[in-house]
């Protein structure tokens, strides 16, 4: 079995998972636990996002990046928000 890496979440993912009610938080956070040790598991991403993977629980993907540290997770979006708010 791989070695488990460490999890980071950014101030967004953490604020994006307790905004997160039970019991789809505790899946999430299994999904999150599974992300630690098979970081490759999720989808790469291209385009303006190229470096991220997402991985989708229910109806959330998470989006982070696999580096040397460990796992960052970046966001926890709902399938239908948007990634990123537009300033236009």
């Amino acid at each position: 079995m791989p070695r488990a890496r460490k999890l980071f979440l950014s101030p967004e993912a953490c604020s994006d998972l307790q905004a997160i009610t039970e019991p789809l938080r505790t899946v999430v956070v299994r999904r999150l636990r599974l992300l630690r040790q098979f970081p490759e598991s999720g989808v790469r991403i291209g385009g303006e996002f190229k470096g991220l993977r997402a991985a989708t629980v229910e109806m959330f993907r998470i989006f982070y990046r696999v580096t040397l540290r460990g796992v960052e997770v970046v966001y926890i979006r709902h399938c239908k928000r948007k990634l990123f708010a537009r300033s236009d």
